[in-house]
């Protein structure tokens, strides 16, 4: 869940104000860290049980589909098994990567050409 005390991500966005001159990526990952920062506890980490929650309300278009993938399965069976586990941001990176490159969502970005 979010703290209750956190501060709006956009208000955080526009806040920060290097991200004003940064990239369309570093404002990506920063608002990356922010999202995972907004529910984090003080030591920096989330729970497993967190972390499932973030990815289905925060990551739904990623995830979707993907249930009978078995690399899905896997990695949503060890969020499961260690509900008392916490995560921290490095790892939750990784499980962010590895979310999207088995996602169909993936594929169809990869193969729709940039229009700009």
């Amino acid at each position: 869940m979010p703290k209750s005390n956190s501060i709006p991500i956009s208000k955080q966005l526009s806040s920060i104000k290097a991200l004003g001159k940064g990239s369309e990526l570093e404002k990506a990952i920063a608002t990356t860290i922010l999202v995972y920062n907004s529910r984090a506890g003080n030591d920096g980490k989330m729970s497993k049980t967190e972390v499932k929650d973030l990815l289905h309300t925060q990551f739904q278009n990623f995830t979707q589909g993907q249930e009978a993938k078995p690399k899905y399965k896997e990695l949503m069976k060890d969020l499961d098994e260690d509900s008392t586990g916490q995560m921290a941001f490095e790892d939750f990176m990784i499980l962010l990567l590895s979310m999207t490159l088995m996602s169909d969502l993936f594929n169809e970005i990869r193969q729709t050409k940039n229009t700009k």
